[in-house]
């Protein structure tokens, strides 16, 4: 199969490039910078393409001929800027590209974040009432892929990945950030306690795992299905500081009372695991993540 991957040199995307290539799909990578992982450079079956999202004629001449479009980048900023409308219609423009190239399928990379704020339970079939821009941005996308699914043949469906920790694909390649447990390794090189509450936590997702998600997806029938893609296992945060402070040989876990937070947030996978084969666990993944973060992180000035 051939595949488009936009953002194929990130974090996630690269995983989801090494995944599909072992699987012996061909890939070609279309990005602003196609060098940034050198790894990348000459091996088999992968086409390196320099380009730019918002440049209609890079574009389509990137996906001609594709079997399938796996659209993973994202422009962004963290304050409300017009980059949330420049995302938007990068988007747009892939979506339309894709369908008028006459690509089988096109998979889109939302964000559980669409989901906020988070309630006791949650699944892919709740109306999304987001309140931030990050995930108001990737429930644009959605909707307007979902348009396309119905003014084209192309199959349309999304990923919508949870937090996702592990190991950068090669060393000094892209790594999953998490804000809040970097600020914990930063806390335990300091000698500082590490805050959290009892019984607060998330679900988390390997990076490996997230990428086995794609290749199944790319291969099954389904058309206009959404899949939060989270391991199955709840992680304390409480657990995390632990395995932080093991990890660096510092600080110290401080747990206040349960009650002073919300009843945990919980996404229910059920439906990834019925549809698509795929329950994981992110136990090794998180350990992994920590250690790797403890030995390249310093304290913060």
């Amino acid at each position: 199969m051939k595949v488009l991957i936009t953002g194929g040199t990130g974090f996630i995307g690269s995983h989801i490039v090494m995944e599909l290539l072992a699987a012996g799909d061909e890939i070609t990578i279309f990005a602003r910078n196609p060098s940034k992982i050198p790894e990348f450079t000459d091996m088999p079956g992968l086409t390196l393409l320099q380009g730019e999202l918002d440049n209609v004629t890079e574009l389509q001449q990137a996906i001609h001929s594709q079997d399938a479009c796996i659209h993973n980048a994202i422009i962004w900023d963290e304050q409300p800027t017009e980059l949330q409308l420049k995302d938007t219609l990068a988007s747009l423009r892939v979506f339309e590209a894709a369908a008028n190239a006459g690509v089988g399928q096109l998979i889109y990379t939302s964000s559980a974040a669409v989901h906020r704020p988070f309630t006791a339970l949650m699944d892919e079939s709740q109306r999304t009432t987001t309140n931030d821009f990050y995930g108001a941005t990737k429930a644009a996308a959605e909707a307007f892929l979902h348009a396309f699914s119905h003014q084209s043949s192309m199959r349309c469906n999304v990923i919508r990945p949870g937090p996702t920790i592990g190991l950068p694909l090669f060393e000094g390649s892209s790594s999953g950030r998490n804000n809040r447990i970097e600020a914990m390794v930063h806390a335990a090189h300091r000698g500082e306690d590490i805050q959290v509450v009892s019984g607060d936590g998330r679900q988390f997702i390997g990076v490996t795992d997230l990428a086995k998600v794609y290749k199944v997806l790319l291969r099954s029938s389904v058309n206009r299905e959404t899949y939060i893609a989270v391991a199955k296992n709840f992680t304390p945060w409480q657990e995390i500081a632990e395995r932080v402070v093991k990890a660096v040989g510092t600080g110290r876990v401080a747990v206040s009372d349960a009650s002073k937070s919300e009843a945990p947030c919980v996404f229910d996978v059920t439906k990834l695991e019925r549809e698509l084969g795929c329950a994981f666990d992110s136990d090794a993944s998180m350990i992994a993540a920590i250690d790797h973060m403890a030995s390249q992180l310093v304290p913060a000035k």
